[in-house]
């Protein structure tokens, strides 16, 4: 992955983003991880969350919270992470519904 989409981030956000994105790389080698939230509209603070859209057929049959669960066990503990988490099918309907909207965020991807 080029570090283009994480130029402009700090040091902090940039490390753990990587370290993130290396970790699903193993876990679930089918995955498409999206940047969005305020890093990914570049309005972001050094306090800011990393905002996250993570596709992958293996969470299928996980509920929405264990997703998450086994997601942010692979994002480093130090930096806040929001993370929403879909099948391929899931995230189809959501940029269905995302069309409807005025001023989406921005889904930046990065693997």
């Amino acid at each position: 992955m080029s570090s283009g989409p994480l130029r402009g981030l700090s040091e902090r956000h940039r490390k753990a983003i990587l370290a993130f994105l290396a970790r699903v790389r193993e876990a679930l080698p089918d995955a498409e991880v999206y940047l969005t939230g305020s890093l990914a509209r570049g309005d972001w603070l050094l306090d800011s969350d990393v905002d996250l859209v993570v596709v992958s057929d293996k969470l299928a049959g996980l509920q929405p919270w264990e997703r998450y669960a086994f997601l942010r066990r692979l994002a480093p503990a130090d930096v806040a992470f929001d993370i929403m988490a879909y099948t391929r099918e899931e995230f189809k309907r959501v940029l269905e519904l995302r069309e409807a909207l005025e001023n989406p965020d921005p889904l930046v991807r990065l693997l």
